[in-house]
């Protein structure tokens, strides 16, 4: 038995054309050839729970505890299942002989891992995009209240910038040959655009954002009306973020010296690693702000305390119903018995509509101003509080 297998393994290895010849001094090895899976696996499975467990943080931060959900949420979900399809093409790549030398593979494994190279690719150029528009996004919220100011003006620049950079270097990877199916079949004829000083490019825009981004908030974050040491953790939290960049570094550095080697079922999918290792650090910049919101028990307690129970909704409208009752059978002595029937007004927390599903708005007043006297303002107020069972008119007078 022993002798058949050694034999087969013999045969296959003498019939054995490789996709490319080795170089001086080395021998093609397809039974047993150098690989990057274990590289992968281990990528795949630190970004996979990091992404994920922070994703499903946040979103509980912002739509259970906030009920809160914008376009920067938005964002962020589409990153988060980008670097999932992202991770799962990338094994693809290493299942079908990515990672592995071209002088180890044949002529029709090459075929393979070249197309699921470009997948891979075509995705990474379009959620590195979106994980640098959550970023930028969070920028506009957290720092840039103001619209058309300096920092709000930049961040919309490079919002601009990087959508046509990454939208046209897509679809020049889509359209990377022409026919389509040259990408993968170098013998088609055809004509191709360089895929090399393609990848160098898209390496040298994404090193440079990513310092660009890594920058903006520093000078806002100093500026915060923060102790010491508030300052330092905001900086910190944005600061981890030179992860991105330092990984889209090395990955431009790697493009530059792989870019003439002929190994490219090698070098191509070794790229991929530190794409992934950028894209995971980008979307957690975004996810850390929240992050501290969850740890900061009593901060969390005073903005967002628990949400009233439904009798307490009903017991409020009743009140509030009962004391309107008593008001018009008052009439004209109203006024001198309002404070005796204060307390039994209804109450509504409304530090945040969001929390409770309670909205306040203005309304027009049909009251007209009280002349005040002189030195004195008296403004009165007519606001709409709409909850989730019922609908209350409450007049609000203030001086």
């Amino acid at each position: 038995m022993a002798t058949t297998t050694i034999a087969s393994a013999a045969q296959s290895t003498s019939t054995f054309v490789p996709y490319h010849e080795p170089p001086p001094g080395v021998t093609s090895n397809p039974d047993h050839p150098e690989s990057l899976v274990k590289q992968t696996d281990i990528t795949i499975g630190i970004a996979l729970p990091m992404v994920t467990i922070f994703y499903f943080a946040r979103v509980y931060a912002r739509a259970v505890i906030k009920r809160s959900w914008i376009v920067e949420d938005w964002l962020t979900t589409v990153t988060w299942a980008g670097i999932v399809s992202y991770c799962v093409v990338m094994r693809f790549v290493m299942a079908n002989h990515g990672g592995q030398h071209v002088w180890d593979i044949t002529a029709e494994q090459a075929k393979d891992a070249a197309y699921w190279f470009n997948v891979a690719s075509v995705l990474y150029g379009v959620f590195i995009l979106f994980t640098k528009l959550s970023v930028l996004w969070l920028y506009r919220r957290v720092f840039s209240p103001m619209k058309w100011s300096p920092l709000d003006i930049i961040i919309v620049s490079l919002i601009v910038i990087m959508v046509g950079f990454y939208v046209s270097t897509t679809l020049v990877k889509i359209l990377e040959c022409i026919p389509r199916a040259k990408i993968f079949d170098k013998n088609i004829p055809g004509t191709c655009v360089n895929v090399s000083a393609l990848l160098n490019a898209s390496g040298l825009f994404n090193t440079i954002t990513d310092y660009i981004i890594l920058l903006l908030p520093i000078h806002s974050a100093l500026r915060l009306k923060l102790n010491r040491t508030k300052k330092l953790l905001v900086i910190a939290v944005f600061t981890f973020g030179l992860c991105a960049p330092i990984f889209s570094t090395v990955g431009f550095v790697v493009r530059i010296r792989v870019s003439d080697s002929p190994d490219t079922t090698w070098n191509q999918p070794d790229i991929l690693l530190w794409g992934c290792a950028e894209l995971t650090s980008g979307f957690l910049v975004v996810c850390f702000p929240e992050m501290s919101f969850l740890l900061n028990r009593r901060s969390r307690k005073q903005l967002y305390p628990r949400r009233p129970t439904n009798s307490v909704l009903d017991g409020s409208s009743s009140a509030a119903a009962q004391s309107r009752s008593r008001s018009r059978k008052m009439g004209s002595h109203m006024g001198s018995h309002m404070g005796t029937h204060r307390d039994d007004l209804g109450y509504y927390e409304l530090d945040d509509d969001l929390v409770y599903g309670v909205r306040v708005s203005p309304s027009a007043s049909n009251s007209r101003l009280h002349e005040p006297a002189q030195g004195t303002v008296q403004v009165h107020h007519e606001i709409t509080i709409q909850s989730n069972k019922k609908e209350e008119f409450v007049q609000v007078h203030g001086v």
